[in-house]
C-alpha cells in the first residue's frame, strides 16, 4: 500500500516590496522580515506571531498593497506547515487576488501561484495543485528566462504534484531536470538541493527502487544537518524518510530508532498534535508491529489516528492511519474493531476518488 506522506515544497521566489515609509511601514518590515526567517529556519509559532502582527500592519496600507500579497503569502506557508490548510487558503487566494488585480511582476505572480498550489497539495488535492503549478512554471520562466532558480523551484513542485498523482516516470524526469538546475546555480552542498534529493528518494521507495533511494536520502539529511538548525523539521523529515526506507526493505529494527529521532524532533518543533507527528508514529506502529511489539505498535497506530481525526486536512492520510491500526488488531486477534476500520478508510478513499 503506499503511504500517505507529505512531501515537501519549493517557495519560488520572494518578491521584491514597496519601500517602507512611515512607522507603520517600518513596523510592518520588521515583522515581515524577523517572521519570513523565523519559518525558514523552522521556528513555525514564531513566524505565526511575527507575520500575523505584519498582517494587521500591512491591512492599514488598503487591501490591493503589494505589501500585504507578500505577508498572506508567507503567512499561509506557515499555516500549512502547522497543518491549517484551510486557513491557509483563503490567505493565499487574496494574496494571489491582490497580484492579479495589480499587474504584478511576472515574479510575483509565480510566487503566488506556488503559494496557492501548495495549500492544496498539503491538503490532498495534487489535481488541483497541478494547473497552478503550470501556471506558475510559465511565470517563472518569463521573469528568469528557461534555467533559473524560481524554475527549478517550479518544476520540482511540478515533480512533487505528478509523483503524488502516481505519474511516476514524469515525476523522475522533472525531479532530475529540477536537481541538475539546482546544483548548477547553487553547488552540490546547498541546502537548496535538499528538498529535490528527498522527493527523488522517495519516489524511489515508492518504486521498490532501494538501492536508488537510499544515496539519495543520507546526502540529503547530511546537507540538512550541516546547514540547519539541529531542530529543523526538515532534519525531522530527512531521519523519517531513511527510517521508512529501511521498513520498506523489511528492516524494522535499523528504522526504529531514526522513526523516534524523527518524531522527538517533530514533537518539539511542531507540537504533539501535528500530522507529521500522525505520520510518523503510524510508521512507529507498523515497524513495532514487526517487532511484534503489539502494545507499542497498538499505542502508536491510537495516536496516529487520534491526531488525524482532528488535524489532517487529506482523507487519505487518516485512511492510512486507519487501514495501520487494523492491521495491528488483528494481530491481537480483534478481527470485528479492524473490519470497522478497513471499511471506514474504504469510504475516506472513495469520498476523494
Amino acid at each position: 500500500m503506499k503511504r500517505a506522506r507529505v512531501i515537501g515544497f519549493s517557495v519560488v521566489v520572494v518578491v521584491g516590496v514597496l519601500a517602507a515609509g512611515p512607522a507603520r511601514a517600518a513596523d510592518w518590515k520588521a515583522d515581515q522580515d524577523a517572521g519570513w526567517k523565523a519559518y525558514k529556519e523552522g521556528r513555525i509559532e514564531a513566524a505565526e506571531t511575527l507575520l500575523k502582527s505584519a498582517e494587521e500592519q500591512a491591512r492599514a496600507f488598503g487591501p490591493g498593497d503589494a505589501r500585504l500579497a507578500l505577508t498572506l503569502d508567507h503567512l499561509a506557508w506557515v499555516y500549512c506547515a502547522e497543518g491549517r490548510c484551510e486557513e491557509a487558503e483563503p490567505l493565499a487566494k487574496e494574496a494571489l487576488a491582490i497580484r492579479e488585480k495589480s499587474l504584478a511582476t511576472d515574479a510575483a505572480m509565480a510566487d503566488s501561484l506556488n503559494t496557492l498550489a501548495a495549500v492544496y497539495e498539503a491538503a490532498g488535492k495534487p489535481a488541483e495543485a497541478r494547473p497552478l503549478y503550470i501556471r506558475c512554471l510559465a511565470a517563472a520562466e518569463k521573469a528568469e528566462g528557461a534555467g533559473g532558480v524560481g524554475v527549478a523551484a517550479a518544476i520540482d513542485n511540478l515533480a512533487a504534484v505528478d509523483h503524488r498523482l502516481g505519474k511516476f516516470d514524469e515525476a523522475e524526469a522533472f525531479y532530475k531536470r529540477a536537481l541538475a538546475l539546482r546544483e548548477k546555480f547553487d553547488g552540490p552542498k546547498s541546502v537548496e538541493l535538499t528538498s529535490t534529493l528527498h522527493n527523488l528518494g522517495l519516489l524511489y521507495i515508492d518504486e521498490k527502487k532501494y538501492a536508488e533511494a537510499e544515496p539519495l536520502l543520507k546526502r540529503s539529511l547530511a546537507i540538512r544537518e550541516e546547514s540547519l538548525p539541529a531542530g529543523h523539521p526538515d532534519v525531522a523529515l530527512s531521519l523519517e524518510a531513511l527510517g521508512w526506507l529501511h521498513a520498506s526493505q523489511e528492516k524494522p529494527a535499523d528504522a526504529e530508532p531514526l522513526l523516534k529521532k524523527a518524531l522527538a524532533l517533530y514533537e518539539a518543533d511542531l507540537g504533539a498534535d501535528h500530522p507529521h507527528v500522525a505520520r510518523c508514529a503510524g510508521e512507529l506502529s507498523r515497524v513495532c508491529l514487526a517487532l511484534d511489539r503489539r502494545d507499542e505498535a497498538e499505542s502508536y497506530g491510537k495516536r496516529a489516528v487520534a491526531i488525524l481525526e482532528k488535524a489532517s486536512d487529506d482523507p487519505r492520510e487518516l485512511a492510512t492511519a486507519l487501514d495501520d491500526h487494523a492491521a495491528v488488531l488483528r494481530k491481537l486477534d480483534r478481527t470485528d474493531e479492524a473490519v470497522k476500520l478497513e471499511t471506514r478508510a474504504a469510504e475516506l478513499r472513495s469520498s476523494v476518488e
